[in-house]
């Protein structure tokens, strides 16, 4: 090759001394454009009998690409995402009917209010074009949580202008299901509909991996709309995806919303029922039930979801939340949670039995003690050290936790290979669920029994004490400590038995602990108002009963 014949080097490739990136090639060496050498071998002109002698071809084989399926978009996708949850509502309330043995009437009522929530959805792209100014077809898939807050205008299910189609989430498939119950006034909490979704009975986890359902199939094989994706798949093992509050937020908005577009207005909630099971979940005395039913009563609380006339939402606008804070105030009414000493004034005041706060806490540890190992519906809460450390039956049954929810068998399991491996010829998939409660295990109502026996026997006799009233230099009522009920606003705020109780309670009903604090500190706001209210008004009436007594001739 002429040194006026100039290659170029590959990409990355330079002259260490000059930086040139052009060659030239002279008795088998390479040169840079400058005359640098470079290493290297030049290949050279070969021989008239170097011809043939190139060797054997081995040409690669080309890797099957897999072709990733079509993703609906539009009407189909928006009709196959409501057909999914369609789906998954009608699974849940046969199991609620078959399983739980709940009226069948239960079926219509669903039925209707899904028909009613998917009314006003647009069946094709145009007819959403026409009541949208800007065209947007991406769902508006609600997670939000149970908080204090103004009315938001997103209630309106029909398309708005400039607005996003608001389509159901998963979570409404529960909350419509409970709305069923409530309609029914069945007994039936949200903390119950917790319980049992994150148990694995109730369809909700695992949905989106249920091998029965061929629309599901299609799902997981990515036939999905991508701006709804997020709304089945959001729920998995994620502790912060699952119900305990979320369910609250979604079945308040789901009962104002219907109000908002059909003025449909839902019975107060039974209930008496709640009450009774909350006290007897949190071992409370009979004292506790009555204090509730006066508050209640002073309050004027209907228990009864707010309508849309109302401008702002609190926290105790939701029934359950609100009868669980009467339940926390006349509590702490009662039998102080702050170590204050608070002596009853007559033998007729409630405050003569106190429970004692050390023994009601030993009490619930123990039995949480003597329940060893991973809970059912507990899996979700197991950390990666906890999983490295666990025993053997605790790996057995986090392994059958996660084999029900999350691994599809059969003729075409969806689920990889290299995690089903695990699963196959185990004992576990004959049916074998050592999750399941232990054949010899006490019944749940001895285990009250016996809660309410050890904390009955160590309730302390307070002696009434009928305190003087005291007065400052200017003449006005001293308040003691004794009389002085501290209100607690914040989680740090509260002493060391307070904050145990208040996440008792809390884990209880299944709420959040920020929504219960704020609903107690409501309450007691009220029970305040209340107070001012009725002295104003006595003397009031003690003032005109004096004049009318200086008016008598």
């Amino acid at each position: 090759m002429a040194p006026g014949d100039y290659q170029r080097m590959p990409a990355g490739e330079r002259c260490e001394e000059c930086g040139s990136r052009h060659w030239y090639s002279e008795d088998a060496l390479r040169y840079c454009r400058n005359g640098h050498r470079l290493e290297g071998y030049a290949p050279h002109e070969a021989g008239e009998d170097e011809y043939g002698t190139t060797g054997k071809v081995h040409r690669r084989k080309k890797e099957k690409r897999e072709r990733a399926a079509v993703k609906l978009e539009g009407a189909a996708g928006r009709e196959l995402y409501l057909e999914c949850l369609q789906i998954i509502l009608r699974k849940q309330v046969w199991w609620l009917i078959k399983e739980r043995g709940l009226p069948a009437e239960l079926e219509e009522i669903v039925r209707a209010f899904w028909g009613l929530r998917v009314r006003d959805l647009p069946a094709h792209d145009d007819e959403f074009q026409r009541d949208s100014s800007a065209g947007n077809s991406e769902a508006d898939i609600r997670d939000g949580e149970l908080s204090d807050g103004p009315i938001e205008t997103n209630r309106v299910w029909r398309p708005q202008p400039g607005k996003g189609m608001n389509l159901p989430a998963l979570i409404d498939t529960l909350a419509l299901c409970y709305l069923g119950c409530f309609t029914l006034r069945l007994p039936i909490s949200t903390a119950t509909f917790c319980h049992w979704a994150q148990r694995g009975d109730l369809e909700f986890l695992a949905a989106v991996w249920d091998p029965i359902s061929a629309i599901a199939h299609q799902w997981t094989a990515q036939k999905r709309p991508g701006p709804v994706a997020c709304g089945l798949s959001s729920f998995t093992t994620d502790p912060g995806s699952h119900p305990p509050g979320k369910l609250q937020s979604a079945v308040r908005e789901m009962a104002i919303s219907f109000n908002v577009n059909y003025e449909v207005k839902f019975p107060p909630l039974n209930h008496i029922p709640v009450l009774l099971q909350l006290m007897r979940d949190l071992t409370l005395p009979v004292e506790v039930f009555l204090s509730v039913k006066c508050m209640a009563e002073i309050l004027e609380a209907d228990f009864s979801y707010p309508t849309r006339d109302k401008q702002r939402i609190l926290s105790t606008d939701d029934p359950e939340v609100l009868l669980l804070a009467l339940v926390v105030v006349s509590t702490k009414l009662l039998h102080p949670l702050d170590g204050v000493s608070r002596r009853p004034i007559t033998h007729d005041d409630p405050r003569v039995m106190q429970i004692d706060w050390k023994q009601w806490e030993a009490v619930r540890t123990k039995q949480a003690e003597a329940v060893r190992g991973l809970q059912r519906g507990e899996e979700h809460t197991i950390t990666a050290w906890e999983a490295v450390t666990a025993d053997k039956t605790d790996t057995e049954k986090w392994l059958n936790y996660f084999e029900r929810m999350f691994v599809q068998t059969g003729a075409t399991p969806k689920t990889p290979e290299v995690a089903t491996r695990m699963f196959q010829g185990g004992s576990n998939v004959s049916g074998n669920d050592p999750n399941k409660d232990a054949p010899g295990q006490r019944d749940q109502d001895e285990l009250v029994v016996e809660r309410y026996q050890s904390v009955n026997s160590t309730m302390k006799i307070i002696e009434p004490e009928q305190a003087g009233e005291m007065f400052d230099k200017k003449g006005r009522a001293i308040t003691s400590e004794r009389d002085y009920c501290p209100v607690w606003r914040t989680e740090d705020d509260l002493p060391r038995t307070a904050r145990m109780f208040y996440k008792e309670a809390a884990k209880t009903a299944a709420v959040p602990l920020r929504s219960l604090i704020n609903a107690a500190a409501q309450v007691e706001r009220r029970l305040e108002i209340w107070c001012v209210q009725r002295e104003r008004a006595r003397r009031i009436e003690a003032m005109e009963t004096e004049t009318d007594g200086e008016n008598v001739p």
